[in-house]
């Protein structure tokens, strides 16, 4: 069995061999060599592409794994650290994890151990490579946004230090369109929270939106996060570039999502239709008065009528839906009734933080 599957199972004597990935690794980013005192490090969001499903590291007592970078250049520095390692011979041939070996496979191979070398590649920041994430750089099909920040070194020079990137891949839509989708997105720990995603997206739906091929945008199995920057930037958009349609006046007035919001939402700011439908939700709330029961009415009816959508069986195909959960909740109403008023009241608060923080951000 693999020990780093194991985790907390392993017998007593051998658990302070035993640790999570997650809490003992640390990152840093250097701009110089003042930053290495510097409380700065970020630990790393998951781990199991390395280490397994568990997250865990087996062999070792008190283990510290610090991975240095250089801001601009990313060349690394790895040190680890630890106060034993395990004797298979004392404790039944258990063996330690390979720890070099798991993390070669993710980090360059001109990382080094020594921390004077690692210092000495300082002086060449300003010879800035943009990097790229692990996708196939032949496919022309690929597009990689890169956002960086220009900064001056100990010596004086410009140097310019990765802030994020999103990828996006460009698909084929019949007959003579692009539906891009993007796919990956990474703003660096240090820099999160703190409008760089917002921008970054913002400047890709403009540079998108340009191209009269482009259909609509789509994205790859989105997080939660993501869906709250996608519906931030759609909701920015649309202000932007449609205010006739999506202004308060015109929510109310239509009291509908009509087809020309349809039309116009995709071919002018390339939102797809279930996005468009969401803008219009958070335009709605946005118009209201939140404590007028009749308004909120109305808006609960038109969150939870496509929060159902999904639920409902095609009758005339008889076909049935593939997830068994949802499957059980389109044939029994009371619990459909329950899991769309839960739903409803996350739909609620997620749409109240955008409008905060486009409140925040409007010029």
């Amino acid at each position: 069995m693999d020990l780093n599957e194991q985790g907390i199972l392993l017998p007593a004597p051998l658990r302070v061999f035993d640790c999570s990935a997650n809490e003992i690794i640390s990152f840093k980013l250097i701009r110089s060599e003042k930053d290495l005192n510097e409380k700065n490090e970020f630990g790393p969001e998951f781990t199991h592409q390395i280490f397994g499903e568990n997250e865990r590291i087996f062999g070792y007592k008190n283990l510290k794994v610090d991975i240095y970078c250089l801001s601009s250049s990313l060349n690394f520095y790895l040190n680890i650290d630890y106060d034993e390692k395990i004797n298979p011979k004392k404790y039944n041939q258990f063996k330690a994890d390979d720890l070099v070996e798991s993390l070669n496979q993710w980090i360059p191979l001109s990382t080094t151990t020594n921390l004077d070398l690692f210092l000495s590649k300082l002086k060449n920041e300003n010879e800035y490579l943009p990097f790229a994430s692990t996708i196939d750089k032949d496919d022309p099909n690929w597009v990689i946004y890169l956002l960086y920040q220009q900064y001056q070194n100990d010596n004086g020079q410009i140097c310019y230090a990765p802030i994020g990137f999103i990828t996006v891949y460009l698909y084929y839509a019949y007959p003579e369109k692009r539906r891009p989708r993007v796919s990956q997105v990474l703003i660096l720990p240090p820099y999160q929270r703190k409008g760089h995603g917002r921008r970054l997206l913002t400047a890709i739906y403009n540079d998108l939106r340009k191209d009269s091929r482009v259909q609509d945008i789509t994205a790859e199995d989105p997080s939660d996060e993501f869906v709250a920057l996608r519906d931030l930037v759609s909701l920015e958009l649309c202000h932007k570039y449609l205010p006739d349609l999506f202004s308060k006046e015109s929510i109310l007035k239509t009291n509908r999502l009509t087809k020309e919001m349809i039309e116009k939402a995709r071919d002018i700011c390339k939102l797809t239709k279930q996005e468009i439908r969401r803008v219009y939700e958070i335009c709605f709330l946005q118009s209201i008065n939140i404590n007028d029961e009749e308004q909120m009415k109305i808006f609960r009816l038109l969150v939870k009528q496509r929060l159902y959508e999904p639920l409902q069986f095609d009758k005339r195909r008889r076909l049935q839906l593939a997830d068994p959960t949802l499957e059980a909740l389109a044939t029994d109403p009371e619990k459909r009734k329950k899991y769309l008023s839960t739903q409803y009241e996350y739909v609620l608060e997620h749409y109240e933080n955008i409008l905060r923080a486009f409140d925040k951000y409007k010029d």
